[in-house]
């Protein structure tokens, strides 16, 4: 739940979240490791210094750190995840069903 500064409480819908794993382990080639590290460089480059990622951490976002970020730390009730298969950049796709069922 999000609180205004008046008090209001407001039920929060995050309607595009992603549960990925670009880690070295899981790339098929060049081409996944040049995907997450684009990726990575938009969070270097636009995040404020004290929200900024180790990167192996960025690269296989794990369950915990998704759940806390989300549910705990963050205002989201809801989280309604986008698969994001990139088959041929990586092994098990970058953020495939199975790997986000589990922690639903």
């Amino acid at each position: 739940m999000f609180r205004t500064p008046e008090g209001k409480d407001i039920f929060v819908v995050d309607g595009h979240t992603h549960f990925w794993d670009g880690s070295p382990e899981n790339q098929k080639n060049i081409h996944g490791k040049q995907f997450i590290d684009c990726f990575y460089a938009y969070h270097t480059g636009l995040s404020p210094k004290e929200q900024l990622w180790e990167k192996s951490k960025f690269e296989k976002y794990s369950a915990e750190n998704l759940y806390n970020d989300l549910f705990i730390d963050g205002p989201d009730d809801i989280a309604i995840f986008q698969t994001t298969s990139l088959s041929d950049f990586y092994k098990t796709g970058f953020g495939c069903i199975k790997r986000t069922s589990e922690i639903a």
